[in-house]
């Protein structure tokens, strides 16, 4: 990657959880409109639409962190100029890997989950995230969120029908590991996420 110091051309969109790069389909356009070149690039596994993953959540299974940062790392690493990086929850604690990594020029971190090291977990996140955590079963399935779940994570300040509308567009299943990971990574810091 280039270190030249001219301004940033390229936004690099970092999905969370629970969605795929197709939840950033309005912010691509707002910022491309503005003359930025924006990528939004899928997690390994990702790269289907939301039906399929929905239909056969198995690549969701896999997924590991470590897998993911090689991948956005892959993505960033050949740009002419280090990009505007933006993640929402767990792309915000990616984003911050990243800037740490040196990929990236600025970064915003939307909402974003909690990195290793940070103790205090809000309860809000607790609860969001307890459809997975609540059954040690789900530590080796993808599991999506029923519409009741979603609404409270994602869109609790909308109107139920436009709710529902975005939970059918976005909705896709998680990697249960990748949350019962996170969830014990201040237990046992540096051990998380290797398979």
């Amino acid at each position: 990657m280039s270190t030249e110091s001219t301004a940033p051309d390229t936004i690099v969109l970092i999905h969370g959880f629970w969605v795929t790069p197709r939840s950033w389909e309005e912010w691509v356009a707002h910022y491309e409109k503005r003359g930025f070149r924006v990528i939004a690039p899928a997690y390994p596994g990702f790269e289907v639409e939301v039906e399929s993953l929905n239909a056969d959540p198995a690549p969701v299974e896999a997924v590991t962190i470590p897998g993911i940062v090689e991948h956005l790392e892959s993505v960033v690493r050949d740009l002419p100029t280090r990009p505007i990086l933006i993640g929402h929850s767990a792309g915000g604690a990616f984003t911050q890997i990243l800037l740490d990594h040196g990929y990236g020029a600025a970064g915003v971190a939307l909402n974003s989950a909690p990195t290793e090291g940070v103790p205090v977990v809000p309860l809000s996140q607790v609860k969001a995230t307890f459809p997975v955590l609540r059954n040690p079963a789900n530590r080796h399935k993808a599991v999506g969120y029923d519409f009741e779940q979603w609404n409270y994570a994602f869109t609790n300040t909308f109107p139920e029908d436009r709710a529902r509308r975005l939970y059918e567009r976005y909705a896709v299943p998680v990697s249960g590991s990748i949350l019962f990971e996170s969830a014990l990574a201040n237990l046992t810091p540096g051990h998380q996420g290797r398979g």
